[in-house]
């Protein structure tokens, strides 16, 4: 056999590296690429052409297996292609593609399982009291068999899970499977199966990897070779499973980033783009009362609970400190303010009272930093031993719920619970009962989130369905005739409708069902034709309904598939239903693919298990994602929808878009927010500078983890943004510099946003051009690489790389640097321009105010400009950074490169006398409003 074509640069790297593993002896090969990379052929290679043994492909649904099969085209070779690769398990052949499910299936009966499950269901009614013995459990387990069929299925269909979890486990899984699969394995094994090929192995962190652990004796150790768009999330997962996993395949051999195959030119370049909607109105008021009750709750619980074991009044002590007056915590019970105080004053923590505030911050540094802006949210002073909070960490820069959970958590765990005091035990479930409730649950550990009703509010408004049609509207205009459009919701429709949302949530609230009607509410939506297509249901528009019934029985009639179509009236559309025997879903996602594809419908809206993994369709140039998944194996197969290349325009750029539901005005109102950031933590994308980045900033830099800068007054504007970004395919294509290498090496970067022009012109005879972000920003970095430099705090070969990104934002980083050279650099840049916390030096900056006057007006401008009257004045201090005033020959050689690049000036020692005063004087003067975030980026 021999391939056809030629390996891409990734591909060929792979290959590299398994030539040198198998030389060595080993038999394990991790590859994570992205969908589109080639994973498939770069298999079927390392088989045909490199070990050259037997093959079994597993993959995790039937549309994958297909695909390895049909891919085998790819080679040359004398054999048939019936002798070359099968699909059936019955009989195996060179290449055998088959589904994880075929070798790992369960044993549907085995009796010594059903016996050990209902001995594990009767102890278990026994430990929780439901049953005094054996006898009475099996009665009670028995007359659920007679009486309630159904819940008695339920439950001993989840012993018998546990039962056989348990078993496979302890590496008895391959005795438990059903006869099927263990002939099929018999039956490889009997081929004499060379090579186990994993597709999407992230799949085998659970049974299947458990059975396949087993198998391998079976096969004889074949060579293994995991393919994977993402490793596993392994957070939750029991620990023999994660173990297991990581013994069978090993550390990752290979990680191919997107970025890296973009580059290449062999996926579709993309933009990530955001719209911002409010809830409904309806939505905003139940919002607003979870809200008041939580204000409600704080109050509460910031002053101490009543106790009857004590006489002491502590109500009146609310404020900060006052350690002397409250003698003992056994004694009297503490609210929230006192406890801090308390707490804050004395540097105590569970284990123990800590020597200093560094020791005391380094040990809980997020309850260090969420204790201060707590008390600031509610004008309570600082004990004299903290430090006041940095301007960069004030409470109005985050989200009220980031420093309110830290608190109450610590509140419960670290006093409530462990106090002796019956009335402390009350508060402590009070607090946490109605914590669950608004979305934080406190276990014995920490808090974390967990589903409460805002955060469902939020997810899945109805406002989130409605931004379909502008974003729609908008992508129409740009693409015409050409749009492919993809909306993906996370269900078709719900009952999990909890009781406190009936009055505004239905069954179809936030699913894929309400996101179609909504296209066809549209004229200009309704105008592609939308068809909905779920794992039970296809909706299609009923324009399109004679048109869909002919092409589908043609598509059907020439593949020789037995299936008869029928449709109904719903409402304004149409409800398709097929019978016969080979309708499946598989059939009818692979018939209604080809529609989409050739455009007899130009807008897809399904559910992310059916149009997810192992789903292909090149022509997807918008993708519009409602869903509320957020890990990235998750993500990533989704996002991976949209990057393939589209042979009919080979320009293509594919916008994918998030819709994001923002309350800011209350505490919870981020829920969505936060959800989005964590869609974005491992994605890639490119910005305006031609930097690639990881996480939400990508998408706009005023997105960071915490909150979008400036939302409550900027929805209108982003989406604004947004839409112009949409239009600018060209220019974003540009961005990405398809052919040049990709750098897969972060640096630290700055970006900054100052609060409009920097005013004034450089202060030296030659500048004719005033101040702007950028060249302000530069000129401070050629002054502190400069210095750096010369103090060989950096290596020389670093340079500086300014950009403008959308929204006004400036970056600035070392290009050509290492990390640590680049996070030096970034840590002055992010001192010297932000403000005055508490500097050793500081350096003026002056600007030259220029004002024109009568004779500079009416003379030429070659002559005028001598008669332009220029005054020298202070536009501020900046804190000379750490590194660069460690003793005073680095502060002289600092302001020597101030003075030539930003303004004349002498340093000034900050820490006492007239320095002192100064910054004083400074810091009561200068309200700083840079915005300011440090990222990592690739370049």
């Amino acid at each position: 056999m021999s391939f056809k074509g030629n390996l891409r640069p990734s591909q060929a790297e792979v290959v590299e590296i398994a030539r040198r593993q198998l030389a060595t002896g080993q038999k394990q090969l991790h590859i994570v690429a992205p969908p589109g990379s080639g994973k498939t052929v770069l298999g079927l290679w390392l088989w045909a052409e490199l070990i050259q043994q037997r093959c079994l492909v597993l993959s995790p649904n039937s549309a994958i297996q297909s695909q390895w099969a049909a891919r085998t085209d790819l080679f040359k070779c004398d054999l048939s292609s019936d002798e070359m690769v099968s699909t059936d398990p019955q009989s195996p052949s060179l290449l055998t593609s088959l589904t994880y499910q075929s070798v790992t299936m369960p044993a549907r009966k085995n009796d010594l399982i059903d016996e050990q499950a209902i001995e594990l269901w009767a102890q278990t009614l026994i430990e929780e009291g439901q049953a005094m013995d054996v006898g009475e459990a099996n009665v009670w387990i028995d007359d659920l068999r007679t009486h309630n069929e159904d819940y008695f299925r339920k439950r001993f269909g989840s012993y018998r899970k546990k039962i056989r979890d348990e078993a496979s486990m302890s590496g008895e899984s391959v005795s438990l499977l059903h006869p099927s699969s263990q002939a099929t394995l018999q039956r490889l094994a009997d081929q004499g199966v060379g090579v186990l090929i994993l597709d999407e192995c992230h799949h085998l962190l659970g049974h299947w990897g458990r059975v396949l652990s087993d198998a391998l004796e079976i096969l004889s150790h074949p060579v293994v070779i995991g393919l994977t768009a993402t490793p596993p999330d392994t957070s939750g997962k029991d620990a023999r499973d994660v173990q297991r996993y990581e013994k069978f395949f090993g550390e990752v051999d290979f990680q191919v980033p997107v970025p890296a195959v973009v580059k290449d030119g062999f996926l579709a370049p993309y933009q990530d783009l955001a719209w911002f909607v409010r809830p409904t109105d309806e939505e905003l008021k139940f919002v607003a009362s979870v809200d008041r009750q939580l204000e409600g709750l704080i109050e509460e619980v910031c002053v101490a609970p009543k106790s009857s074991s004590t006489d002491v009044d502590v109500d009146e002590a609310e404020n900060v400190g006052h350690k002397a007056e409250i003698e003992s915590d056994a004694e009297q019970p503490l609210g929230l303010i006192q406890w801090l105080g308390v707490t804050l004053e004395s540097l105590r923590l569970p284990t123990g009272e800590m020597s200093d505030w560094k020791s005391f911050s380094k040990r809980d540094p997020q309850f260090s930093l969420a204790s201060r802006q707590f008390l600031a949210s509610r004008n309570q002073p600082l004990p004299e031993n903290v430090p006041e909070l940095p301007a960069l960490d004030s409470h109005e820069s985050v989200p009220g719920m980031e420093y309110i959970v830290p608190v109450l958590d610590r509140y419960v765990r670290h006093y409530l619970r462990r106090s002796p005091l019956s009335v402390c035990h009350d508060r402590a479930t009070q607090l946490t009962e109605s914590l669950r409730l608004l979305g934080t649950q406190i276990t014995e550990t920490g808090s974390r989130a967990c589903v409460s009703p805002v955060g469902r509010v939020m997810a899945w408004s109805k406002n989130k369905a409605n931004a379909i049609v502008p974003i729609l509207r908008q992508e129409i205009d740009n693409l015409g005739d050409s749009i492919r459009a993809v909306v993906i919701a996370d269900f078709e429709k719900t009952s999990a409708v909890s009781t406190e949302l009936r009055d505004l949530m239905d069954e179809e609230t936030g699913g894929a069902i309400a996101a179609f009607k909504v296209l066809l509410s549209d004229e200009k939506t309704d105008s592609l034709e939308p068809i909905l297509l779920t794992g039970s249901t296809i909706l299609i528009d009923d324009e399109i309904e004679a048109e869909f019934l002919q092409q589908s029985q043609a598509w059907l009639a020439e593949r020789e598939l037995q299936v008869e179509l029928t449709s109904s009236v719903v409402a304004d559309f149409r409800q398709i239903s097929g019978s016969g025997r080979d309708w499946s879903p598989r059939v009818y996602v692979e018939m209604i693919t080809e529609h989409f594809q050739r455009g007899l419908t130009q807008c897809l809206v399904g559910t992310r298990g059916l149009l997810g993994e192992g789903w292909d369709a090149n022509r997807i140039n918008v993708l519009i994602d409602l869903t509320t998944v957020t890990t990235s194996m998750s993500i990533n197969q989704l996002r991976g929808r949209s990057f393939r290349l589209d042979p009919g325009w080979k320009e293509k750029l594919a916008n994918n878009w998030d819709v994001v539901c923002v309350a800011s005005e209350f505490n919870k109102g981020f829920d969505d927010y936060r959800r989005f950031c964590d869609k974005h933590k491992n994605l890639f994308g490119v910005t305006d500078d031609s930097a690639i980045e990881k996480g939400v900033g990508h998408v706009h830099p005023a997105f960071t983890e915490i909150k979008p800068e400036g939302i409550e007054k900027s929805v209108s504007v982003i989406n604004a943004e947004m839409l112009e970004r949409s239009r600018n395919r060209d220019g974003v294509r540009e961005t990405w510099k398809i052919g040049e290498p990709f750098r897969g090496e972060a640096v630290s970067a700055i970006e900054l946003k100052m609060p409009g022009s920097p005013g004034g012109f450089p202060p030296f005879s030659n500048s004719t051009d005033a101040w702007t972000s950028g060249s302000l920003t530069e000129a401070i970095g050629n002054a502190v690489l400069a210095s750096l430099t010369e103090l060989k705090l950096v290596q020389p070969s670093g340079s500086l790389a300014t950009g403008q990104l959308v929204g006004n934002y400036v970056r600035v980083f070392l290009q050509n640097a290492t990390l640590e050279d680049s996070q030096i650099f970034s840590n002055a840049m992010k001192q010297i321009l932000g403000p005055l916390d508490r500097p050793r030096y500081m350096i003026p900056r002056s600007v030259d105010e220029r004002e024109q006057t009568f004779l500079s007006r009416i003379l030429p401008g070659i002559i005028g400009k001598y008669f332009v009257k220029s005054k020298n004045v202070l536009a501020r201090l900046h804190a000379v950074p750490d590194a660069l005033c460690k003793n005073k020959s680095a502060v002289s050689v600092f302001q020597k490169h101030w003075n030539e690049h930003v303004s004349p000036g002498d340093a000034i020692f900050a820490q006492r006398g007239e320095g002192a005063k100064t910054l004083e004087d400074a810091k009561a003067e200068q309200k700083i409003k840079t915005v300011m975030h440090e990222k990592e980026i690739f370049h």
